[in-house]
């Protein structure tokens, strides 16, 4: 099976992801027929209202997860969920994306600016103390060393395109799945006609490729709570009950 490939765009500002090949894993019941993702972001770069309001429903719960875990706040995480869409929507007529997964980190990585963007204004504000926006903004990614969120915060996209290009395409599914959609492993098992703890396998694998493309210290990817140690203690549990 051939792996995905992503390849950097012209210019600086938008992404430019490739189709995968024929025969990706999995089976996404999400699309209506006829209208695949491919075709969905073709459209909405026309403005198709359709496709327009199907891209903000698929990658809205993730947006909205990643902003509140950082912010706490759900007023806020909203109003910051709603810049990034906006953002997305009028950068989006320069995107040519057919892989959900490198989407899916270019939406990341426009929310990870609109909150950056947030605390920046706020500290100069004299309305919130310098002590308080440093203490309440939240730590970066990667120096919770997760490869995926390590990953996000990538500013240049052609270091975002290598390091996707590691990954096959059943690695790049099971992460877009698990860790964008909130997909539980089982889900995804039966999705990609699979054991339990063969998804597991693949999501500890695909983040493990990531950490060693993104130059993140081994001993680092597992560090408890981190998603590599998290992904490999029930890749292992998971293995030990299905008998692996």
């Amino acid at each position: 099976m051939a792996n995905c490939r992503v390849t950097a765009p012209d210019s600086q500002t938008a992404p430019d992801v490739v189709a995968c090949a024929p025969g990706a894993p999995g089976d996404d019941s999400f699309w209506p027929a006829g209208l695949g993702f491919e075709l969905a972001v073709e459209r909405a770069r026309t403005r198709d209202a359709e496709s327009l309001r199907l891209l903000y429903l698929r990658f809205l719960p993730a947006v909205y997860r990643f902003l509140l875990s950082r912010v706490r706040e759900v007023a806020l995480a909203e109003d910051l969920t709603s810049e990034t869409f906006v953002a997305v929507m009028s950068g989006i007529t320069r995107v040519r994306a057919r892989d959900e997964m490198g989407f899916a980190t270019w939406v990341l990585g426009i929310a990870r600016h609109k909150l950056s963007q947030h605390y920046r204004v706020r500290q100069r504000s004299r309305e919130a103390p310098l002590a308080l926006a440093e203490t309440n903004e939240p730590r970066a990614f990667v120096e919770e060393r997760d490869p995926l969120a390590a990953l996000i915060e990538r500013e240049r996209w052609e270091e975002v395109v290598a390091a996707l290009n590691q990954l096959t395409p059943e690695q790049r599914f099971v992460l877009f799945h698990r860790l964008i959609l909130g997909r539980s492993a089982e889900d995804i098992a039966q999705m990609m006609s699979k054991q339990v703890n063969a998804i597991y396998g693949l999501q500890f694998r695909a983040l493990a490729s990531l950490a060693r493309h993104l130059q993140l210290n081994d001993n680092e990817t597992e560090l408890p709570g981190s998603a590599a140690h998290q992904a490999h203690e029930r890749s292992r549990k998971e293995g030990r009950r299905h008998g692996a």
